[in-house]
């Protein structure tokens, strides 16, 4: 039997962490204005003192170890829960309608960066930098980033933690969490320290280098990371390999960190990542240098950083992605849909999904021409990988697919006029937590739209779990009974 209000309980606990967050968060207020956020500040409070309440008094005395079927759940009502929570303090605070502050708090937790907020440069730096902290917390994880800082969830979350983040880098999860946490803050100092460097605001640092490494995209500036590259051009350089690192499995990542480079590149995943990106950045050059008003700075600028920056699903762009060629546009189309590496702070199938098809292409190809004789197995780094796993890439590619489709043709419906490429180009974006937007997000958008972009967001970030969980509660009783 699933226990649903334990289930509700957990996912309300997290909001204790995070509540602390935003109350530190609302004192940024104090330097440039002489005081707090004070929603910020009540919120924050509210949410923690909620969230050990019922650890203290419900959870810690009576829960037990989840079961699998009840971690599903947990961990997808968590990524409804806490952003709809803390969309609330924002909503009341900039005066905006609930809906725009539940999309901004959906995009901003699932690394995603699409904003329908503008006048961005007037608002309070307490809620730009929340806006850094939430796509900052969302893409190490919600549930990683409570584990880390409240110890005893271990007692109950060992499947949850396990869900969000699937990897395993020490010989324990809990280890393999801090360590991950460690090399997140680690780079994130870095990242910070190399862009104030190169010539951005600290304020812009904080936020950008949060943003950047989690692959969110959300900016301090209408006009996103183009008005910081206006005055700080060096600092393409390592807002670039933040995207980068941004891009690659926690695990590679550690590897890299510790100079183990060799045994990086042994991961088929990774050298594929490498030869895409080397890919991304080239192929818009080849596209756009035979036009005579392109010339080679514009394409790299214009054309291979809004490509990269897709391809890492961070969202930061230069320009206007809507004033793009249109060859460019499809290409910037499917890099997002593809994504980085699996284990990441990315969207999009990931690099490894891309792999196991094209060799799962090529074992059917074989086998057909050979008259079925031969079907070569489909490996992974030298691993052979069993046919479950193989249907699970495939699965969720065509879901992908799925919802990409059925999402651009929803916002092609509710808006005629907009071009059917850039309705695919917006719900990719959405759907694999991209942020880039040919103009179609925004205050103005239909409610229909932001609905849809929500929904895209919420199942692309999650890999539709939800979907599968939703299934799974339908049919839960039957199969109980089939198996008793």
């Amino acid at each position: 039997m699933i226990r649903f209000p334990v289930v509700l309980c957990l996912a309300l606990i997290l909001a204790f962490p995070l509540g602390l967050v935003m109350v530190f968060t609302s004192l940024i207020d104090i330097p440039s204005t002489g005081h707090l956020n004070l929603v910020f500040a009540t919120f924050g409070l509210l949410y923690s003192l909620t969230g050990f309440l019922i650890y203290k008094y419900v959870v810690s005395s009576r829960i037990e170890e989840l079961g699998l079927f009840e971690s599903l759940l947990a961990f997808s009502l968590t990524w409804i829960i806490i952003p709809v929570l803390f969309s609330i303090p924002l909503t009341l605070h900039l005066g905006i309608p609930l809906v725009d502050g539940v999309f901004e708090s959906i995009s901003g937790f699932t690394g995603t960066g699409l904003t329908v907020l503008v006048g961005l440069e007037k608002l309070n730096p307490s809620v730009l930098v929340w806006r850094g902290v939430m796509q900052w917390i969302g893409e190490l994880g919600i549930i990683a980033f409570a584990a880390v800082l409240m110890p005893f969830i271990w007692r109950f979350s060992h499947i949850l933690y396990s869900l969000e983040r699937p990897v395993r880098i020490l010989a324990s999860l809990r280890r393999t969490a801090i360590r991950i946490f460690y090399l997140y803050v680690l780079v994130t100092a870095i990242g910070i320290l190399a862009c104030v460097v190169t010539g951005m605001s600290v304020l812009d640092a904080v936020v950008h280098t949060m943003t950047a490494i989690a692959t969110g995209g959300m900016s301090n500036y209408d006009a996103n990371y183009q008005r910081v590259f206006e005055y700080a051009p060096l600092s393409i350089y390592p807002i670039t390999a933040l995207m980068i690192l941004g891009g690659v499995n926690f695990t590679i990542l550690a590897l890299l960190v510790t100079g183990n480079f060799k045994r990086a590149w042994f991961n088929e995943e990774f050298r594929a990542y490498v030869y895409l990106t080397l890919i991304v950045i080239t192929a818009p050059l080849i596209l756009m240098l035979p036009r005579v008003n392109w010339s080679l700075l514009d394409a790299l600028i214009y054309g291979s950083f809004n490509a990269l920056s897709g391809f890492t699903t961070t969202g930061f762009n230069i320009g206007l992605v809507c004033n793009l060629p249109v060859d460019v546009k499809v290409l910037i189309t499917v890099f997002m849909f593809i994504g980085s590496m699996s284990f990441a702070t990315v969207g999009g199938i990931k690099v490894v999904r891309l792999i196991v098809l094209l060799k799962a292409l090529k074992s059917y190809i074989v086998g057909f021409l050979s008259g079925g004789v031969y079907y070569p197995q489909v490996k992974l780094s030298g691993v052979v990988l069993e046919e479950r796993e193989v249907f699970n890439s495939m699965l969720l590619i065509i879901l992908h697919f799925i919802f990409v489709f059925s999402g651009a043709v929803l916002i092609r419906i509710v808006l005629p006029s907009v071009d059917l490429l850039d309705s695919l180009f917006e719900a990719t974006s959405a759907a694999s937590a991209v942020g880039l937007s040919t103009g179609i997000t925004g205050p103005q958008a239909p409610l229909l739209v932001k609905l849809v972009l929500i929904v895209l967001m919420y199942f692309g970030r999650l890999e539709y779990t939800p979907l599968l969980v939703l299934i799974g509660v339908v049919f839960y009783e039957k199969y109980s009974a089939l198996i008793k």
